[in-house]
């Protein structure tokens, strides 16, 4: 299985693997705007199946061995509850003898710590859009905009239109209304688009800064 992020050298003790090149574009958007760019490093491991061999490949290296003191893995809860996707991710850990923290949005003892963190709050079932959507409703000034969305949406149910993944839909249609050409929430951040400082990215941003 080729890799494209670990074809980058390791260059920080800290290391972020998240599902999927959007979220490695959308994080790494996300990190420097904290003030973590340099500290931490993010790495795509494509999908939820390559996680374990990933981390087997990972682990391997002589850098990660001399250098790496932090791991966190992001994924999505999907249509699951929180706590199945935290054990997922436990299971690929103690298959390449990393600890597993004791509860999600918390990081283990020891060298490398490891940390998991399940979007969208740890909590619901949903995914990185979804966490994104929350956004947006937090901010008054994104209201009318949203009710249009939901409204466009609604009327493609009517019609009996496919729509594979709502949410997903909804956050795209917001996207490409406000004119950016590539809905992907990953392109959106990188033209500025996502509040760094909602409320609802707090509790992924302390995630972040305890790593």
């Amino acid at each position: 299985m080729n890799w494209p992020s670990l074809g980058r050298p390791i260059k920080a003790p800290k290391q972020l693997l998240v599902e999927g090149r959007t979220p490695e574009i959308f994080f790494r958007e996300w990190i420097e705007a904290i003030g973590l760019k340099g500290q931490l490093e993010v790495r795509d491991y494509l999908s939820l199946n390559d996680l374990t061999p990933f981390l087997k490949v990972f682990t391997g290296y002589k850098e990660f061995r001399d250098m790496v003191t932090s791991v966190a893995i992001v994924r999505d809860a999907e249509a699951n509850p929180a706590s199945s996707a935290f054990d997922s991710v436990c299971a690929a850990l103690t298959a390449v003898n990393l600890s597993c923290p004791g509860a999600i949005a918390t990081f283990s003892a020891g060298i490398p710590r490891t940390g998991i963190f399940v979007l969208p709050d740890c909590r619901s079932p949903g995914m990185l859009e979804t966490l994104c959507w929350s956004v947006l409703r937090a901010d008054p000034k994104s209201a009318p905009h949203l009710q249009c969305v939901t409204d466009y949406l609604a009327c493609l149910r009517k019609t009996k239109a496919e729509t594979r993944n709502e949410t997903k839909a909804r956050v795209w249609t917001y996207l490409a209304g406000r004119g950016h050409f590539d809905p992907q929430v990953g392109r959106a951040a990188q033209a500025k688009v996502w509040d760094w400082a909602s409320p609802a990215f707090q509790p992924l941003s302390a995630f972040l800064k305890s790593l």
